[in-house]
């Protein structure tokens, strides 16, 4: 018994040590720069927290968990450059230098590093807790082991799990509360609840729609016990108690100014109901079609476990499946739709699929081509997200136009130039020319740039790009970028397509003004 629990505890630190593996693997993207659009802002506000012992957010469009982990990182950091000799005082750290939206720079790169492994850390960290789910769930450690193998190469929790997000934390913390449920429905102990109810708060604390895992230690409480004797059962209690302590706890200001915490919660519900330009519309069917590019087979797997624990009446099926389904219908309900959204429902249903394989591979065992074509499917479905989160890792290592661009901006434009900035496109120094940032460029009619006496545009692809991908609903801003790219005071004067990226860089004309 003692070299089987050794032999799986090996295997088990093996796909955390795949997992951290894979998600290292290019967590520097696109350094000193800072491509994405959230980073920048989530590191200054751990920053200032540091720097001044003022621990309101000022911020809540997300709980303030994950921004409270990254401010601690500051002490040991701080430490240790000064060891080095490279701070006097807090006040040399530099703050991070936002121009506008997916457009800024790291004075020390080493900063953004530490943050993002820190969510590289809490991402591999579940690991080991899938692999319990799924040993529980079907009383056999191969499920647990695939299961943890799905979750390790998964491209979307991978991809997440290398910026300064809350993702990768509201996925660990979900995790561990479907961890305490199963072990509530099949031992009852009050440990489980308060563990539940914690890491529940905890969720929430990490992203508010993180909310509907509490429908998890509520099912698994009522599905132990009768509904008379369940409701009774004053531990269920203690779970729910736990909740908004757990999150307070964390998310303090929510209540200490709760003005601001109302107006950034209900503008971030509005956002999402309304729309988010290139992140909107058809939900069901991109979701859909997200499910089937990056996992296809896998996802199918996991649909046909729960369609069978339907017709089994597989209560631990049953419990596992229920946050992914709440979890789908509540997000095919908004308008916004994006790989984020989708991240939390992966976990139970890598789970769940890998039960399904490891069903039908012991039931049909006497069935070579039973098993023989199972098997091949189960192999295409894993090499999916491999290849995928692959072509991830390669893409966001190799230098693209945002970086070439930065440079050949600094080497060619002449000190001093005006230069309008439109979102995710290469940082441009502030120091050295007179930068303009206007969010989207069609806020602007053409001749806007010319009174304003632009000398020269920057357009990037994270931007435009969105809008002629989906041709039929953004008709109108494609028009609008098309009479930017073809006014005649406005010539194109550098492109670049480095590792698929464009930027478009074009000179205004000032002859006739």
């Amino acid at each position: 018994m003692m070299k089987y629990i050794n032999k799986t505890a090996i295997l088990v630190f093996v796909l955390v040590v795949l997992a951290v593996s894979i998600r290292v693997w290019g967590v520097d993207f696109g350094l000193p720069q800072l491509y994405h659009a959230d980073e920048g802002n989530k590191i200054s506000i751990a920053q200032k927290m540091f720097k001044t012992g003022d621990f309101n957010p000022h911020y809540f469009k997300k709980p303030t968990f994950f921004i409270y982990l990254n401010a601690l990182l500051y002490i040991p950091y701080y430490q240790v450059g000064k060891i080095l000799g490279v701070f006097q005082a807090p006040d040399d750290i530099l703050y991070p230098i936002i121009l506008t939206m997916g457009v800024g720079y790291a004075p020390f790169p080493t900063y953004v590093l530490m943050a993002r492994l820190l969510s590289v850390a809490f991402s591999s960290a579940t690991i080991p807790f899938i692999f319990s789910i799924g040993q529980r769930l079907s009383k056999k450690t191969s499920v647990g082991l695939l299961a943890a193998l799905f979750l390790a190469v998964s491209p979307t929790h991978v991809m997440l799990s290398r910026e300064i997000t809350e993702n990768a934390f509201q996925v660990f913390f979900m995790t561990v509360v479907v961890w305490a449920s199963l072990r509530l429905y099949e031992e009852g102990k009050t440990l489980d609840y308060i563990i539940a109810g914690i890491a529940t708060g905890l969720t929430i604390s990490s992203k508010y729609p993180g909310v509907l895992i509490v429908i998890v230690p509520i099912c698994a409480h009522f599905l132990r016990s009768e509904f008379t004797k369940g409701i009774t059962d004053i531990r269920i209690y203690y779970t729910l108690f736990l909740v908004p302590i757990a999150f307070l706890a964390t998310t303090p200001f929510a209540v200490l100014d709760y003005k601001k915490f109302l107006e950034d919660t209900l503008f971030e519900v509005d956002h999402y109901a309304t729309g988010h330009p290139g992140m909107e519309g058809n939900s069901l069917v991109w979701y859909l079609t997200y499910a089937w590019g990056t996992a296809g087979l896998i996802y199918l797997f996991a649909l046909l476990e729960i369609t069978r624990g339907l017709y089994t009446r597989s209560k631990n099926t049953l419990l596992l499946a229920v946050f992914p389904i709440v979890h789908f219908i509540f997000i095919v309900s908004f308008t916004v739709r994006n790989d984020r959204t989708f991240l939390p429902l992966t976990p139970m249903l890598f789970v769940l699929s890998a039960s399904f394989i490891v069903y039908i591979l012991r039931n049909f065992l006497g069935n070579r081509i039973v098993i023989g074509l199972f098997a091949l499917l189960a192999v295409i479905g894993l090499v999916q997200p491999i290849m995928r989160t692959y072509e991830d890792g390669v893409r966001i290592t190799t230098v693209d136009s945002r970086m070439t661009s930065m440079a050949w901006i600094e080497q060619n434009l002449p000190v001093g130039s005006k230069i309008a900035l439109e979102a995710y496109t290469p940082f441009v120094d502030p120091d050295a020319f007179f930068v303009v940032p206007v969010g989207v460029m069609i806020n602007h009619e053409p001749q806007w740039y010319v009174e304003q006496k632009i000398d020269y545009l920057v357009f990037g692809h994270g931007m435009y790009g969105r809008f002629y991908l989906d041709p039929e609903r953004y008709k109108d801003e494609i028009r609008q970028y098309d009479n930017l790219f073809e006014y005649e005071r406005f010539e194109l004067v550098q492109f670049f397509n480095d590792a698929g990226y464009e930027v478009r860089i074009y000179r205004v004309d000032h002859s006739d003004s």
